[in-house]
């Protein structure tokens, strides 16, 4: 096993780069100044049954509309996103962006929430996991957040193995 050693040199840019990604919104490299003001804590998820029947979906998840805030970033940063399942299928996507924002934070948020759908829609919940959209690397792992939130609480026991962690 290789031991690495950390000089005042790497802890000082380590240092700098913690900053940076505090100060830094939903974007992909250092644009003007973090967000402001208090998260507000709320509920990670919200589940209401669809319109279609309730009942356990043969793709292993619960048709319905569930709503998951998704958080990134360092300082940090959230979205909540409405998501639309029907049989595994994402049928639709709603964005609400982050009350206490700056300009700079809002714009990546504005500009992911419009693009979003078009990316998502008509894909399986199942593996998907978004990528930087319209510039908004930070928004995406946001989403990506969220998704996982919806898909534990999708999730119908006889659709998928229960019990197993995720190793990070």
């Amino acid at each position: 096993m290789k031991l690495h050693h950390l000089t005042s040199q790497s802890i000082g840019a380590l240092s700098f780069a913690a900053i940076l990604l505090t100060l830094t919104g939903c974007g992909d490299g250092g644009e003007g100044p973090g967000n402001k003001g208090p998260m507000s804590p709320g509920p990670s998820t919200r589940h209401q049954a669809g319109s279609a029947a309730p009942g356990r979906a043969p793709s292993g998840y619960e048709d319905g509309t569930y709503v998951a805030r998704g958080v990134y970033g360092g300082a940090p940063s959230h979205m909540d996103f409405t998501v639309s399942l029907e049989g595994g299928v994402i049928t639709g996507v709603d964005s609400e962006l982050m009350e206490d924002n700056n300009d700079t934070s809002r714009g990546y948020q504005e500009r992911f929430a419009a693009a979003v759908p078009d990316e998502v829609v008509g894909e399986s919940i199942d593996n998907l996991e978004v990528g930087i959209i319209a510039g908004a690397s930070g928004c995406a792992d946001g989403f990506n957040d969220a998704l996982a939130k919806i898909r534990d609480e999708a999730r119908t026991e006889s659709g998928h193995p229960t019990g197993i962690s995720h190793a990070w």
